[in-house]
């Protein structure tokens, strides 16, 4: 049986690491929806698109890690050097464009040489439709105008930290793929333990992989990596 992972940057957990804190290209409005919200300015929906450039927190990071987070946007951001294990592992390929890391780097990281980072495309890689009941969710409704999705947020809240909750997909939903995103967000990515696996074999760092029979109530990662 396969087994699923809410998979993500562990740069809360891990010191050290460079953060992302800006944008500075590849980020656009594509959306204003008047439909759900009473906000008269409207909803608004930005996404990232194409290359894109990031500028660092300037005080933190001394050594580059192979998944980046960033602040500025959630993006799923992975080093070059993941792209090509997973390629030569047999994981697959995966909608993918460059990150380019602004000048300047931060102090303890200028004079070193940056890898190549790419944002995975999660609006082209839904792979599975998420079961809202039996992942905790409550009041999910989706915008007939925009597809928005809304939930009551302190219920669900409530409700996902009374005990353990999965995040868990429709049956027979998921169609294979090894790394995907669902209809609950296109910057929240799963992976199956095949994943996990080729960063153990590779030592890929800065990766937090939560069991998806608990990721609703836990963001707690496993140890993947040897001491």
């Amino acid at each position: 049986m396969t087994e699923f992972f809410d998979v993500s940057h562990n740069s809360f957990d891990t010191r050290g690491f460079p953060w992302g804190q800006s944008i500075l290209r590849g980020e656009e409005l594509v959306r204003v929806c008047y439909e759900c919200t009473k906000d008269p300015e409207g909803r608004k929906t930005w996404q990232t698109r194409g290359h894109v450039e990031l500028l660092l927190e300037q005080g933190k990071g001394n050594r580059w890690p192979d998944v980046l987070g960033c602040g500025a946007f959630p993006l799923f951001i992975v080093s070059r050097r993941v792209i090509d294990d997973w390629r030569e592992d047999g994981i697959g390929e995966f909608p993918s464009n460059p990150v380019k890391i602004a000048n300047p780097l931060p102090k303890r990281l200028q004079g070193t040489e940056v890898p190549e980072y790419f944002w995975l495309d999660g609006d082209a890689m839904i792979g599975a439709k998420l079961d809202f009941d039996k992942s905790g969710f409550i009041g999910v409704s989706f915008c007939p105008a925009c597809s928005a999705r809304t939930h009551n947020i302190r219920t669900t809240y409530d409700r996902q930290h009374s005990g353990t909750w999965p995040k868990m997909f429709l049956e027979g939903s998921w169609n294979g793929t090894h790394i995907f995103t669902t209809d609950l967000s296109s910057t929240s990515f799963f992976c199956t333990e095949v994943v996990v696996a080729c960063a153990r074999k590779h030592k890929h760092t800065n990766f937090r992989f939560v069991p998806a029979e608990r990721a609703a109530s836990s963001t707690e990662g496993i140890k993947y990596l040897p001491r």
